[in-house]
């Protein structure tokens, strides 16, 4: 290899792009044209039946065996994929939806979030972990997480406690898990809900048993990006029998089925939301997740490797999975020390990706950073939901010490470790920071250089 850096004009490492996409074969095509040929889009109605309590409250695996087309579960294929996922689980209730985002929405609100209740959560994931929280016009605490596992730090939940506060909503993050026996107890002791945000972590196990299967309800998505697809899509899941009523409910125009008899209790929330999945995408999940055990393994292989190749570079620290986890990577963060590696992480970004490796630093910002937290707006100009609850909770961008030190100082994401990355894919990566660390003498008598071709790649759009 010529170890002349790319940057300054050696050769790159890698010159081809990497490819990671959906696993898909003729089991795919197969499920989605039956459902073409059957005219089946979408199967959902409305039902007065005198069994619609019994039928909100069924197990999803026998909603599957129901004979009709048309039902207030969805049609075949929805149902038979709620099924398939409840039974790989390990759940009774499986409610597919057509979004995580809705899904977080609809189990927060399953539970009885209302507003002005306080739902802590880490400031670290998507948006959409905390706007879910806004739908029912619940107020989000962003708390710090565990430097070590990226995950929510039980120790933080606790300090945010008030007397407002409802509930907590973990996020197994990037595929690790939350520390959920500490979490649970904390959510007993204060008579909280739980609800576990897995979108990043189907199949992740605690001692055996999955995530989102600790507290009231958890929620998975099948956005593109995601261990498996449906393109768009979420799946809650629950042992609950009356969350996954409310659960069905809230995602299906529910209040269609209510009536005067209903209590308060069973009313609230059940406001005529559309959040259901559609048949194809139920055609396609019920064929993806026949390949999730497979894709989980693909991105295993693909992290360990990295793992084991980059353990004897200095200042590269992996994230540390419990004992008792079994996870399944999403994507692989390291910790960077500049100190140690002997480079900023600015020019450590630069040089890697002129060596055609692509490499982040993690989301562009903590939750709490957006500007509708940091203004406290989100429905109208006039601080709802904050103002009408008469809610002290205010946010600031250094509010989490620890995310803010790994956003902005130590994080470094590798996403191409899913199908169909390659362990040659992966000599690559390993090749390049290997390549990198033998020359950091010449990155450091040439940084500003470094620094301003790096800039010059980024406005040019070749990063």
């Amino acid at each position: 290899m010529n170890n002349r850096l790319a940057i300054l004009g050696g050769e790159p490492v890698r010159r081809m792009p990497f490819v990671v996409e959906p696993l898909i074969d003729q089991d795919e095509e197969d499920c989605v044209l039956q459902a073409i040929r059957d005219r089946n889009f979408s199967r959902y109605i409305g039902s007065d039946h005198s069994n619609i309590e019994d039928i909100l409250r069924m197990p999803s695996g026998d909603a599957a065996s129901i004979d009709a087309a048309w039902h207030f579960l969805g049609g075949p294929n929805v149902r038979r994929f709620a099924a398939d996922f409840a039974e790989k689980a390990g759940v009774k209730y499986a409610i597919p939806v057509n979004s995580a985002t809705s899904g977080l929405a609809t189990a927060l609100a399953a539970t009885g979030i209302a507003p002005g209740d306080e739902v802590l959560l880490p400031g670290l994931s998507f948006a959409a972990s905390a706007t879910a929280i806004l739908v029912f016009n619940a107020i989000p605490v962003f708390v710090d997480i565990d430097p070590r596992t990226f995950c929510i730090d039980p120790k933080e939940i606790e300090r945010a406690i008030t007397p407002r506060t409802r509930a907590i909503l973990p996020v197994h993050l990037l595929g690790n898990v939350c520390d959920m026996r500490q979490i649970c107890r904390i959510a007993e002791r204060y008579h909280l809900k739980v609800v576990e945000d897995c979108a990043q972590a189907p199949g992740s196990k605690l001692r055996g048993q999955w995530v989102g299967t600790f507290g009231e309800a958890g929620v998975f998505s099948f956005q593109q990006s995601k261990n498996i697809t449906t393109g768009e899509g979420g799946m809650i899941i629950t042992n609950d029998p009356e969350i996954a009523c409310k659960c069905r409910l809230i995602s299906n125009h529910g209040e269609v089925v209510m009536k005067e008899s209903h209590t308060d209790e069973q009313l609230a929330n059940v406001v005529g939301c559309n959040f259901r999945m559609t048949e194809l995408s139920a055609a396609l999940g019920i064929a993806q997740l026949r390949k999730l055990d497979k894709v989980n393994q693909w991105r295993n292989r693909n992290a360990e490797f990295l793992i084991r190749e980059l353990a004897d570079v200095p200042g590269l620290t992996p994230p540390c999975v419990h004992p008792d986890v079994q996870w399944v990577c999403h994507v692989l963060a390291f910790l960077f020390d500049s100190d140690r590696f002997g480079i900023s992480r600015e020019l450590f970004l630069a040089v890697m990706r002129a060596e055609g490796i692509p490499v982040g630093t993690g989301y562009v910002r903590a939750m709490y950073e957006n500007a509708l937290f940091l203004r406290r707006i989100a429905f109208g100009v006039d601080g709802s939901p904050w103002k009408e609850n008469n809610s002290q909770i205010t946010y600031s961008h250094d509010q989490c010490a620890v995310i803010h030190r790994l956003l902005n100082q130590q994080f470094l994401w590798f996403y191409h470790i899913a199908y169909s990355s390659t362990t040659e894919d992966m000599k690559d990566i390993a090749a390049a920071v290997k390549k990198i660390h033998s020359a950091v003498p010449v990155i450091q008598e040439h940084a500003d250089d470094i620094l301003e071709q790096g800039d010059t790649n980024k406005r040019q759009g070749r990063l």
